[in-house]
């Protein structure tokens, strides 16, 4: 049976780390890293940084902010080549491809459409009359990510030990302690040290899926 394979997005089909982050950057906050540790230590939850997220955004941005300013600071990020190789070549070879990302959905939607990717799963921001609040569906909290796989490899018919899972961050190790194929592509960090398979380019994946 060929395994479920399932991607992050951000930083792994993406150039860019963290969607989070080139919100941060486009509007002149600042990406706080005590409130991830605040999240980590289970002291807030993560839709409560998602708040404080945005909120520090709409604070720094000193103006509403509208949807076409988040599409315009998204605007910019493609897929990898690589991601639109490899993704291409595991659908011609009918292998289940998900994506699962803790990323923002506006613009993880768009890579998976792009990717011609139908199962994508992802974190939605709060829009209200067309203006950003504090808010959101947390849909992928970072430190749930693999129970979420967990539900939708159960869905299609796998358990985890037939799941593929490609990532390159300390989030991700959790998935990579359930899943029975963990794939870490670089920079992956600590990561590194909890994936099985450790790549260069994610081109190298397609060498350990299909055979």
């Amino acid at each position: 049976m060929k395994p479920l394979v399932v991607f992050d997005c951000d930083g792994v089909l993406t150039e860019n780390d963290s969607s989070w982050r080139v919100l941060h950057e486009f509007f002149g906050s600042r990406d706080n890293s005590y409130f991830a540790e605040l999240y980590g230590k289970g002291i807030i939850s993560y839709l409560d940084w998602m708040k404080i997220d945005i909120s520090l955004m709409i604070h720094s941005f000193g103006a509403p902010i509208k949807r076409h300013h988040v599409e315009e600071a998204f605007s910019r990020i493609k897929p990898k080549k690589s991601a639109v190789k490899v993704v291409g070549e595991l659908l011609r070879n009918n292998y289940h491809v998900s994506v699962v990302s803790s990323g923002i959905g506006i613009l993880v939607s768009r890579i998976c459409r792009e990717l011609g990717v139908k199962d994508c799963l992802f974190n939605d921001i709060l829009f209200v009359d067309d203006e950003l609040v504090p808010g959101g569906v947390a849909r992928v909290p970072l430190k749930e990510k693999w129970l979420v796989i967990k539900k939708l490899a159960e869905s299609k018919g796998y358990n985890m030990e037939n799941v593929a899972y490609i990532g390159d961050s300390k989030w991700d190790i959790p998935v990579f302690k359930q899943v029975g194929i963990p794939i870490a592509v670089k920079p992956c960090g600590v990561a590194c040290e909890h994936a099985r398979f450790v790549v260069d380019n994610l081109e190298e994946v397609l060498n350990l899926l299909i055979r």
